[in-house]
């Protein structure tokens, strides 16, 4: 079978309201410091967490994709691919986060410190030059290794290419679980440092790999509807990523019960704080917000083969998921930082900037190469088989 995709052309019109929306979110931000210094930090950080976490899972499927040989997905890796493009604009949002410290963490603040002595016990971890060095560093590994992967899906996969994106992907694997473990409990779980828990970098990797998936389906249909990639991606691959999209939801979920069943469960005072602070203050229905989001919609939505098979309903889907994974992260982020549950434009703001940010630069390096590499036997055997 012989394939020949067109070029994938950003619409004119979507790029300049997406840099429009970017430079909006950067002007709320900036006015935010000087009006509401916590509220536009807290909303910075979900916003640089959301860009990060979604420019990682295109890394983090490719990888699993190369490792698992998963020919069925060839015609999807440079969706992948493209996706890790924001990682270097992460970088810069990382580094801008430090000067944002004293506004959201506890254990930045000198006196703090020295009144607790479990804050000192955390010193050495917990401090605004190591933390510094920390974000610079995850981003540098990520961004190696994500480029490593990157060369290899640009060009035809034979069995060099195919040895050595095996050889990257089993690089990347290890670092990624150490690092972005890492990263989300200095990132967010250290807003509350008197918080104990051993799931939640678990918590926070199901909630990457949701979040991606989604992303993976609206870049998916529309680079299909766009005729780039209607050739080789069928029905049945869309199948394929709805069942993936079902089983991440339910590891969300599950991941998320053993948490809370274990806190439950033990009921001890450095563990059940923080699912009393977020019974009140008009939290819970947030949670059941995200729950329902994330969870109870696509469920009883993709149990349908027809649902799965369907442009219009994925992407309404992904449009869901994504907006629970918003919900999932304000809930996460904002509750030591806010006595009450508040949405306004100090948190909008920031998001939108960070989330147009992302769209932008992926759906732009999508369009700057072929939407799939030319002559790749894998892309033939694949469409053979399908």
């Amino acid at each position: 079978m012989r394939v020949a995709p067109r070029v994938f052309v950003v619409p004119a019109r979507l790029d300049r309201a997406l840099g429009v929306l970017a430079v909006l979110g950067a002007g709320v931000f900036v006015a935010g410091l000087f009006v509401a210094p916590t509220r536009v930090w807290g909303g910075y950080l979900m916003g640089f967490f959301h860009l990060t976490t979604w420019s990682l899972s295109g890394a983090f499927f490719l990888t699993l994709l190369t490792l698992a040989g998963a020919r069925w997905a060839t015609p999807m890796r440079r969706v992948l691919d493209a996706m890790t493009g924001a990682l270097p604009h992460g970088l810069a949002l990382g580094l801008l986060l430090v000067f944002g410290a004293h506004a959201l963490y506890e254990w930045s603040h000198v006196s703090a410190v020295e009144s607790d002595w479990l804050l000192q016990h955390k010193r050495p971890w917990l401090n605004v030059p190591f933390f510094s060095v920390r974000t610079a560093l995850y981003f540098v590994i990520w961004i190696v290794l994500a480029r490593r992967l990157s060369r290899l899906t640009a060009a035809p996969q034979d069995a060099a290419a195919r040895r050595r994106g095996f050889l990257a992907a089993c690089a990347f694997l290890p670092a990624f679980a150490v690092t972005f473990s890492l990263a989300s409990i200095d990132w967010l779980k250290s807003l509350e440092p008197h918080w104990f828990s051993t799931l939640y970098a678990l918590v926070t990797l199901a909630g990457l790999a949701l979040g991606g998936m989604a992303v993976v389906l609206l870049l998916v249909v529309a680079l299909r509807r766009s005729g780039a990639l209607r050739e080789v991606v069928s029905d049945d691959h869309l199948d394929d990523l709805g069942k993936l999209t079902l089983g991440l939801s339910l590891f969300w979920l599950y991941i998320l019960y053993c948490q809370y069943m274990i806190i439950w469960y033990s009921n001890l005072p450095e563990e059940v704080g923080y699912y009393t602070l977020r019974s009140q203050g008009g939290w819970t229905s947030l949670r059941m917000a995200s729950l329902a989001l994330n969870g109870g919609v696509p469920f009883f939505v993709l149990l349908l083969r027809r649902a799965r098979r369907s442009e219009a309903v994925l992407v309404r889907i992904a449009i869901v998921l994504l907006v629970g994974r918003l919900v999932d992260v304000y809930v996460l982020v904002e509750p030591p930082l806010l006595v009450h549950a508040t949405i306004g434009v100090w948190e909008i703001g920031p998001v939108m900037g960070a989330v147009a940010l992302y769209f932008r630069v992926t759906l732009r390096a999508l369009a700057d190469g072929q939407p799939i590499a030319r002559r790749d036997p894998e892309l033939l055997t694949a469409s053979a088989m399908s």
